[in-house]
């Protein structure tokens, strides 16, 4: 738990100060694994006699499931390990295990964290730029998070659920996810196909470039169509295959973002593009990150009022676009100086995105991530489905910043082509639009 607890802090520097967080960053790849292998095939053993039948297993013993199978870990985490083998019939699969006694480690180490912070809240002065407050909301949003992941049951639901989901669209990304095993799968054991691939770290400039991309656009996908969201897409969840195609790993934590938000982050992309920060302030409000009832954000003792300090943290050089990255960090620094509400699958999500970039400017200084992006935030914002996104798109349309957002990238052509599919779908509105009120009225009159 502690070792999860210091990666999710990693990703909080709006709680803990952005140079903690890059120190706490340095721990990702430093997990041990277990001493003996031996307990794993214990847990592993257990749950294969546990499982029976009814899950479709039939096999009893681990030499009988898997007839070949790693002596050690091939990977591993703060809450399982990864060993590599094979089913009777020859399939290769990743058998992940969970650690040992994790339920009272967890909750042993859950008491611990909060008697700490119930202490450092009244002896240590050198955490007076620290929200507590924020921190011990987000100690307790873990927490559970932490308590769902131990089923891993879990997360082979998530796994099938973004294959349903988005089954069209990884296809055409040229995205993977694993197969479930899921005879083969409990609470604490998940086994999935085994994807041949290389990490990241060991591709060459134009793979990581590659990769990054996809990942990118996967990740836009997801945000702004059904926000249905991998929340941790680190170098540690992503391979290359051989055949060019990005696999995705690791599904145990993930988000569903509201649907208002989506649309409203969506606005929020091209506004950016376009260095229009000042319509930043209220989008921010319909996105959740700042409370909308408190007309002064300022904490006390801060001077400059939050639009200009919005201003200056991102405007970077003039007519230069900043790096997604270093807006994040510079957003990051504002949050002790103004009263943020800032949900933790947000900064998830931005962290996964500065991740990201990082792997593809590593290879190409070029990379613009908003370009990758904005595909998906036009498509979420000329379709809305709220009454938050359709107040967005009117404030797009008929405000000439707004419209400089919509329009930012667009080639005239891709705008004609839009506006023909807007013109031809009128007339099947206003028909719909008539039949429901039809409906209606036969519907009381009856």
């Amino acid at each position: 738990f502690f070792c999860l607890m210091i990666f999710l802090l990693a990703n909080r520097p709006d709680v803990i100060g952005a140079a903690t967080a890059r120190q706490l960053e340095k721990l990702q790849d430093a997990m041990p694994t277990e001493e003996s292998p031996s307990l794993a095939m214990a847990t592993l053993q257990e749950s294969l006699s546990s499982s029976g039948s009814s899950s479709g297993n039939i096999y009893t013993s681990v030499e009988a499931a898997f007839p070949v199978l790693s002596g050690e870990p091939v990977a591993a985490a703060s809450l399982a390990e990864v060993y590599r083998g094979k089913t009777p019939n020859g399939t290769e699969v990743a058998v992940k295990i969970q650690r040992p006694n994790l339920e009272r480690k967890v909750a042993l180490d859950f008491y611990i964290l909060r008697r700490l912070l119930s202490l450092a809240r009244q002896q240590l002065s050198f955490l007076k730029d620290v929200d507590l407050e924020m921190v011990q909301a987000v100690l307790n949003e873990v927490g559970s998070g932490i308590y769902a992941e131990l089923d891993f049951r879990i997360e082979a639901s998530h796994i099938e659920k973004f294959r349903r989901v988005y089954s069209q669209q990884l296809d055409e990304l040229g995205v993977i996810v694993p197969v479930v095993h899921h005879e083969l799968t409990s609470q604490r054991v998940l086994v999935m196909d085994w994807i041949d691939g290389v990490a990241p770290r060991d591709l060459d400039a134009a793979g990581r470039r590659h990769l990054a991309r996809t990942a990118v656009q996967c990740l836009a996908m997801q945000l702004l169509t059904t926000g249905f969201l991998h929340c941790d897409p680190h170098e540690g969840n992503l391979l290359m295959r051989s055949d060019g195609k990005v696999a995705l790993l690791d599904f145990g934590l993930v988000a569903q973002m509201d649907l208002e938000h989506q649309e409203a982050m969506a606005s929020g992309v091209l506004n950016i593009m376009a260095q229009n920060y000042e319509a930043l302030v209220p989008i921010f409000k319909r996105m959740g990150i700042l409370d909308p009832n408190v007309v002064d954000l300022r904490r006390p003792g801060v001077e400059e009022p939050f639009p200009d300090a919005l201003r200056r943290c991102m405007g970077g050089d003039a007519g230069r676009r900043q790096a997604f990255g270093q807006l994040y960090e510079e957003l990051s620094s504002l949050v002790f100086d103004y009263r943020f509400v800032i949900p933790s699958y947000y900064i998830l999500v931005m962290r996964a995105f500065v991740t990201l970039e990082g792997i593809a400017l590593s290879s190409d200084d070029e990379f613009n991530m908003y370009d990758a992006a904005a595909p998906y935030a036009r498509k979420k914002l000329l379709n809305p489905q709220t009454r938050v996104g359709r107040v967005l798109l009117r404030r797009a349309l008929t405000t000439a910043e707004g419209r400089q957002a919509l329009l930012i990238g667009l080639r005239w052509r891709q705008v004609g082509v839009w506006l023909m599919r807007q013109l031809i779908g009128v007339p099947r509105r206003i028909t719909g639009c008539i039949r429901r009120r039809f409906q209606k009225m036969t519907t009381v009159t009856s």
